[in-house]
């Protein structure tokens, strides 16, 4: 699975700081990105945009890699899904 990772844009085109989209085969598939969590803790959330989505299709990790390594586990678990619609095909 050739998963990439492309800067998100606000609508005006301006890339925004540590916030991914997932792309595969160049449709977007899920996001990555840096948040700060209640008492002032960061972490990086990852989403797997898969419908129906579950608890499971997000979470946090505590390093940027790791959030990779956590969205592509999930990624990889729940395949084959089409990246079009992003709709699990069995």
């Amino acid at each position: 699975m050739d998963l990439r990772l492309r800067r998100s844009e606000i609508p005006a085109g301006t890339p925004l700081v540590d916030d991914y989209c997932v792309v595969l085969d160049g449709h977007t598939i899920g996001r990555i990105m840096k948040v700060q969590r209640a008492g002032g803790a960061v972490a990086w959330f990852w989403s797997l945009l898969l419908f129906p989505s579950s608890a499971a299709d997000r979470g946090d990790a505590p390093t940027l890699d790791a959030a990779k390594a956590a969205f592509r586990a999930r990624a990889e678990r729940v395949w084959p899904f089409d990246p079009r619609t992003m709709r699990r095909t069995l």
